[in-house]
């Protein structure tokens, strides 16, 4: 009876065979699982999965055949997702013909690759020095005390007169903050940005020039490559006009203070919490702000908003 038994045993009744099969050939696992003698939901446990696998195994398979990583490369080269493109043309393979001009762009991108990098790192490091400055202004306000009415009353009656362009502009700035807090929806809070812009510009004119401006220096800090960036508080506002802080924005907007521009200078016998007095010209905006507004949000921009300037003037005030 015992040699009957094995001698009707099938291939497809060995557990660990199959559970090898599923992985070396899906395929024939899955058809000995069909022919064993099981039922459904075991089946279904051992079958599903291999069937995923053979599934997942087509599609990479595909995919290496029939993606042309060149032309992705491109696609996304044109819509300056350089980063992708990057990782398309480093999959090029030697077999194609455009190898050589993939090869010439991954030389082309890595620069750019790198400072989107670098970009990110410097990201981390102006939070960390945001975060910093705001612990430090809290301390500071802890530290003033019983000074706090005073200081709230020169928001209004700033003690150093400012120039009158100076003043209209930080009026548009704050009559749109509480104009934008009260706004009861996001259709009339963009509403009240757009209006901003366009007082912006009645305020400083199509050359965006400023002249004699007066704030406190909140930030000086050098990128990577040495460069200066630089920005100023207007006095009882949260209003910062600035330069851009990163190597890769400074491609675009050029306001970065090389070591060789006379201003290096100044700004490196200056320290954070002097008074100065500043001209220069705002950067043009796409956006509805009419100049350019560095916020990640537009609470920000219209709350705490950060303008983008080249300065041409620092001063000791």
């Amino acid at each position: 009876m015992n040699t009957t038994n094995q001698e009707q045993k099938k291939w497809y009744d060995s557990t660990g065979l199959l559970i090898v099969l599923f992985f070396i050939l899906p395929p024939l696992g899955i058809y000995g699982m069909i022919k064993r003698k099981a039922t459904s939901t075991k089946k279904a446990l051992y079958i599903i999965p291999a069937s995923l696998l053979i599934l997942f195994t087509l599609i990479g398979v595909i995919g290496a055949i029939f993606i042309d990583n060149y032309k992705m490369g491109v696609d996304n080269y044109n819509k300056k997702d350089y980063i992708s493109a990057y990782e398309n043309f480093r999959m090029v393979k030697p077999t194609d013909p455009n190898y050589n001009d993939a090869i010439n762009k991954i030389a082309e991108l890595k620069p750019i690759v790198d400072s989107l990098e670098l970009v990110k790192k410097e990201e981390k490091e102006n939070a960390r020095l945001k975060q910093e400055l705001k612990k430090n202004a809290k301390q500071e306000e802890q530290e003033k005390g019983a000074k706090q009415l005073v200081k709230e009353d020169k928001k209004t009656k700033p003690e150093i007169e400012l120039p009158q362009m100076q003043q209209d502009f930080i009026k548009v700035i704050e009559d749109s903050k509480k104009e934008y807090k009260s706004a009861p929806n996001e259709l009339k809070k963009s509403a009240v940005r757009t209006k901003r812009g366009n007082s912006i510009q009645l305020v400083l004119g199509d050359k965006k020039e400023f002249n004699d401006w007066v704030g406190k220096v909140v930030m000086m800090e050098t990128t990577s490559k040495g460069n200066a960036y630089f920005g100023i508080k207007i006095e009882g506002t949260d209003i910062t006009i600035m330069t851009t802080n990163n190597e890769f924005s400074n491609l675009f907007e050029n306001s970065l203070i090389t070591q060789s521009n006379p201003l290096y200078n100044v700004i490196a016998e200056l320290k954070k919490g002097d008074k100065v007095k500043v001209s220069g010209e705002f950067l043009d905006s796409t956006k509805a702000d009419f100049i350019s507004e560095a916020s990640l949000t537009e609470n920000g921009s219209m709350t705490k908003p950060n303008f983008i300037v080249k300065f041409q003037k620092i001063e000791k005030y």
